[in-house]
């Protein structure tokens, strides 16, 4: 496992997951992640606010689609390098469908948990104007996220 491998997973996991957002959205109407809101947020962290339930309202900022994306990224492939160390170090096998699936379902605690919150949604985003669009959203692209664990290491696999 090398910080290369890493990326690798982390970007093609984190781009299924965008994709599928974007493929959904058609048949279901619910608009993918907005990242530039994410970004505004990223950014309004220097100025101390972390928890921001008025995020929405904020006017926009200079560079804050740049910092969604980037963050978003970031975060696909910090993930990507804890799936790894986890399936590879620690439980000493390899990456599978079911296990990358099963991992991405996990990284459902971070925006159930904090993002959501901190920008106004409640956990789970409960407190959302749709909750259940936005459950649906967050399970399914975090399940594809999941399985983009297992297709990007079969490509980098293909890469080596």
């Amino acid at each position: 496992m090398n910080l290369l491998e890493m990326l690798t997973v982390g970007v093609v996991a984190t781009a299924a997951s965008d994709i599928w957002q974007q493929a959904q959205k058609p048949l279901t109407g619910i608009p993918a992640a907005n990242w530039p809101v994410t970004g505004r947020w990223v950014i309004g962290w220097r100025d101390g606010r972390i928890y921001d339930p008025m995020i929405g309202k904020r006017p926009s900022l200079k560079g804050e689609a740049l910092v969604g994306w980037a963050f978003h990224y970031l975060i696909g492939a910090i993930y990507a390098a804890l799936y790894l160390s986890f399936v590879v170090v620690i439980a000493k096998t390899v990456p599978t469908l079911l296990n990358g699936l099963l991992f991405g379902l996990v990284t459902l605690l971070a925006p159930f948990l904090f993002m959501k919150p901190a920008l106004g949604g409640g956990f789970f985003g409960l407190r959302a104007p749709n909750p259940g669009k936005g459950l649906f959203l967050s399970i399914s692209a975090h399940a594809v996220f999941g399985m983009g664990l297992y297709l990007g290491e079969i490509f980098y696999q293909g890469l080596c």
